[in-house]
């Protein structure tokens, strides 16, 4: 019974984990989107801030590309939504089954989506060229996503 507890144990530790990592994978993929497509000064200033003078001394370039951040999140959601709709199709499949049925949020499914184009476009990060061809080809393709 020990053994069978500690399994259960490790198993929920590793989804917790999973899920912790898909959700920083989410952040990221959100954060680099917006410093690429949407904040690109505000980004940059705070780069050449953080290089010049560590975090001290950044806290107006922080607050501006938080601030910028704040104003462009629906679109970096959209992004995501348009890759997913692409690149995660049976993810959005399940979410748009389960938003069929009608009786739950489908926070899960949602989520799944987010995170599977999310881990795209970190995918795609290693090149600003790739980026931006995968976003025009999900703009270009995407089905659309339900909400």
């Amino acid at each position: 019974a020990a053994a069978s507890s500690k399994r259960a144990l490790a198993s929920s530790l590793n989804s917790s984990m999973s899920d912790s990592i898909a959700d920083e994978a989410i952040g990221q993929a959100c954060t680099l989107l917006t410093a690429a497509l949407h904040c690109r000064r505000q980004s940059a200033e705070l780069k050449k801030c953080l290089a010049a003078s560590g975090s001290a001394g950044c806290a107006h370039a922080q607050q501006a590309f938080a601030t910028c951040s704040h104003e462009h999140a629906s679109e970096v959601i959209s992004s995501l939504v348009s890759v997913a709709s692409t690149h995660c199709k049976a993810e959005v499949a399940a979410f748009a089954a389960c938003k069929r049925g009608g009786s739950r949020a489908c926070e899960e499914e949602d989520l799944a989506a987010l995170r599977c184009a999310s881990l795209q476009v970190l995918r795609s990060a290693t090149s600003a060229l790739r980026l931006r061809a995968l976003l025009s080809q999900s703009a270009l393709e995407s089905e659309s996503y339900p909400r």
